[in-house]
C-alpha cells in the first residue's frame, strides 16, 4: 500500500478552513513531488441573487465575479508557501459538483479541503467538506483551520474489514513521513447491547436468554489477539499502540479518543463492517463527520 501522491486537488474559498487545507496540501505536495491544483468555485446560486437583486444581467455579474475573483485569489494565495510550479481554476459553478467533476479530469489521487468553509459550524464538517467526503472517489484529507503542519499524533481506524489494511498502510507511510506515532484503534462493541429490536408492543431489545454470544472477557481476548495480529503486520518501522475503546456508537467512540488522546489526525475507511443498527443510522464515517476533533483522512476503495 502506498500513500504517495501524484496530483493533488485542493478547494480554496478564502476561509481561514481552506487556508490550512491550502497550505497542507502544498506541504504534501513537496514532499510527494505532487502536481498541486487549486480550485475556486463561484458558486453559481449565490451569484445568481446577487445579479437579481442588482438587477444585472447573469453574464455580467459572471464576468465580474472572474475578474474580482482572479485578483482576490492571487492575492490571496501569495500568502502560502507553495510549490514552485502549481495550477489555479477559477469556475462559476455548483462547488460539489465543480470539486467532484475537476477531481475525476485531473485524475487527483486525493482531494484536500477545509472542515467548514466561509460562513459555516466550526464543529464538525461543513456542508460541502461532508458531501465530498462521501461521494468522492478520492481520497478525502479535511484539514482543521488550526492544522496545517505536519501529523504529530494519528489514529488509524481498524474494523478488520478488507479496507483495513489500506487505512492501515496509508496511516503507517503519513506517519513514516511525518515521524509521527499511530494508535491502532478498533472500537468495539458487546454483541447483546447491539441487537435491540422494537417489538409487537414498543419493547426494545432481546432477552438475553435468546442470545448466542461469548463471554465477555472470551471476547475481549478474542479481539485483543485480532488487533496484535493485524499491528504486527501493519506498523513496521512507526512507533504504534493497539488500542480498544467500548462504545456502541463507533463514530462517537472514535472522535472520543481521538480528542481524549490529543489526536491531529484521524485515517478512516469510507466503507467497512457494520451491522444493521448502523445500517440504519448512517455509515461510521458519516457520524464522525459531524464531530470531528481534528483533521481526518478518508481513505477510498481502489478505484478499478
Amino acid at each position: 500500500m502506498s500513500a504517495s501522491f501524484k496530483t493533488i486537488l485542493t478547494a480554496v474559498d478564502f476561509s481561514t478552513g481552506s487556508r490550512a487545507a491550502l497550505d497542507q496540501a502544498a506541504r504534501l505536495a513537496m514532499l510527494h513531488s505532487a502536481r498541486l491544483h487549486v480550485l475556486h468555485v463561484i458558486d453559481r446560486d449565490a451569484l445568481a441573487a446577487l445579479a437579481d437583486s442588482r438587477k444585472e444581467p447573469f453574464e455580467s455579474a459572471a464576468a465580474h465575479a472572474m475578474d474580482g475573483g482572479r485578483k482576490a485569489l492571487d492575492h490571496w494565495l501569495a500568502q502560502s508557501k507553495l510549490p514552485a510550479a502549481f495550477e489555479v481554476t477559477l469556475v462559476v459553478g455548483a462547488p460539489l459538483h465543480e470539486l467532484l467533476e475537476h477531481a475525476k479530469s485531473l485524475r487527483a489521487d486525493l482531494l484536500v479541503a477545509g472542515i467548514t468553509g466561509s460562513g459555516e459550524n466550526p464543529a464538525g464538517a461543513g456542508s460541502v467538506s461532508g458531501k465530498l467526503a462521501r461521494k468522492s472517489p478520492v481520497d478525502v484529507l479535511l484539514v482543521r483551520a488550526d492544522h496545517p503542519r505536519a501529523f504529530k499524533k494519528i489514529v488509524a481506524c481498524v474494523d478488520f474489514s478488507e479496507h483495513s489494511p489500506r487505512v492501515a498502510g496509508v496511516a503507517r507511510e503519513i506517519a513514516l513521513q511525518d515521524s509521527a506515532a499511530v494508535d491502532f484503534l478498533h472500537v468495539w462493541r458487546d454483541p447483546g447491547s447491539m441487537l435491540a429490536v422494537i417489538g409487537p408492543f414498543g419493547e426494545s431489545g432481546l432477552g438475553m436468554a435468546n442470545l448466542s454470544v461469548p463471554p465477555r472477557e472470551e471476547l475481549v481476548t478474542a479481539i485483543q489477539a485480532q488487533l496484535h495480529d493485524f499491528v504486527k503486520e501493519s506498523a513496521a518501522g512507526i512507533n504504534a499502540r493497539e488500542v480498544l475503546h467500548e462504545d456502541r456508537r463507533v463514530g462517537h467512540g472514535i472522535a472520543d479518543h481521538a480528542q481524549k488522546d490529543g489526536a491531529d489526525l484521524i485515517v478512516l475507511g469510507a466503507l467497512g463492517r457494520t451491522n444493521l443498527r448502523y445500517l440504519l443510522l448512517g455509515s461510521t464515517a458519516e457520524r464522525l463527520l459531524m464531530r470531528l476533533p481534528c483533521s481526518v483522512l478518508v481513505v477510498k476503495p481502489p478505484q478499478d
